[in-house]
């Protein structure tokens, strides 16, 4: 497994999952929607960018996380506001592209997730072991 993936524990659900650190820096190129060649959809570039910036925000706002104290108002602050960003990344790139409908539905899941991280840290539902 790469850096920033997710790896299923024991039991079942979401209370199944194991968390790793996300990647601070942008993967390896073509990973986006496709690699260019025929029958890929790429994201756009400016969609790109604004994805890349949001995880780095992101990676940065967990490592605070990681490091501060349980309930650090400031730190939950920082997580929210960067989930709040990647969530926006995330429908920047479904209403800017065509995509199959999976694809949607994968992208629709993920800003989803991210905004309902986002309302944990805002009302301090996450602590830091989440």
């Amino acid at each position: 497994m790469g850096r920033g993936e997710v790896a299923p524990g024991r039991g079942a659900g979401r209370e199944g999952l194991r968390a790793t650190r996300p990647v601070s820096g942008p993967p390896h190129p073509g990973a986006y929607l496709g690699s260019g060649s025929a029958g890929d959809v790429m994201a756009s570039a400016k969609s790109t960018r604004v994805w890349e910036a949001a995880y780095r925000q992101y990676g940065r706002a967990w490592e605070t996380t990681a490091r501060s104290g349980k309930g650090d108002p400031v730190a939950a602050r920082e997580m929210a506001a960067a989930s709040w960003a990647v969530a926006a990344a995330w429908r920047q790139i479904a209403a800017a592209t065509t995509l199959p409908w999976w694809i949607l539905a994968a992208i629709e899941s993920a800003a989803g997730a991210f905004e309902s991280q986002a309302r944990d840290y805002e009302t301090g539902g996450t602590s830091q072991g989440s």
